[in-house]
């Protein structure tokens, strides 16, 4: 059960719609282990602590559970979803291969200014990997936007709509990712060999460094969570 303290960072100046700002907020919290697994966050409370109504905290929990991040009951409010071995292999399956194929046919279209445009997103996140304290919540931000500009590319709604769903349900596993298991380099160094394959158009090339960079996320988040699974059952 969370306390009336500093866990959720709600910034009311924002212009985003009120549900947005509160799912955002608690999403950034629960992405960066501010929440933990398991913790119950109970609508009077929340509300309370963010200064908003039960009513836009209510449709915020329901987004949130779409997007796998919490379990809502009733009478108990929100509870934060467990991080799983089996979670994370059934997104990752999808997700890897509904990204391959958004990658192979973008690489038909890939005009050179979105070239660039991955590029410079690549270089900003070298230049952040390399800083002595590394913002990871920035890097996550740029690694999304990188994939994104890839699926935008095809211009096809509804497989843009469903790799969305599918990035947000694995942010938490991306920056786990990106920070815990320090697989930074690996990911630009992949990065820049999915650019090579684009440049190249070279659909099945940059087909298979696709599905290659998610399964290579999959097994090393897998492997993090047994261990740490394991190592709950020793204690």
């Amino acid at each position: 059960m969370i306390s009336p303290s500093s866990k959720i960072d709600f910034r009311l100046e924002e212009v985003k719609p009120l549900r947005d700002r509160i799912v955002a907020s608690i999403r950034d919290s629960i992405i960066a282990g501010k929440i933990k697994p398991g913790e119950r966050l109970l609508e009077p409370d929340v509300a309370k602590m963010l200064g908003v109504s039960r009513t836009p905290l209510r449709e915020a929990f329901l987004q949130l559970e779409a997007e796998d991040f919490v379990r809502v009951t009733p009478r108990r409010g929100a509870v934060v979803s467990d991080l799983s071995v089996k979670d994370a292999e059934e997104i990752y399956v999808v997700k890897s291969a509904l990204e391959a194929l958004a990658a192979k046919l973008a690489s038909a279209l890939m005009k050179d200014e979105t070239l660039d445009k991955l590029v410079a997103i690549n270089e900003q996140m070298e230049k952040k990997a390399k800083a002595k304290e590394p913002d990871y919540r920035s890097l996550l931000d740029l690694n999304s936007s990188f994939h994104r500009v890839i699926v935008e590319t095809v211009q096809n709604d509804k497989l843009t709509q469903i790799v969305n769903h599918l990035r947000n349900q694995t942010l938490r596993y991306n920056f786990i990712y990106l920070s815990v298991l320090s697989h930074l380099e690996e990911s630009i160094h992949e990065h820049a060999q999915i650019i090579e394959a684009l440049r190249n158009r070279d659909g099945a090339a940059v087909e298979g460094l696709m599905k290659n960079h998610g399964e290579n996320a999959q097994r090393s988040l897998c492997e993090y969570i047994n261990n740490q699974t394991l190592a709950k059952e020793s204690v």
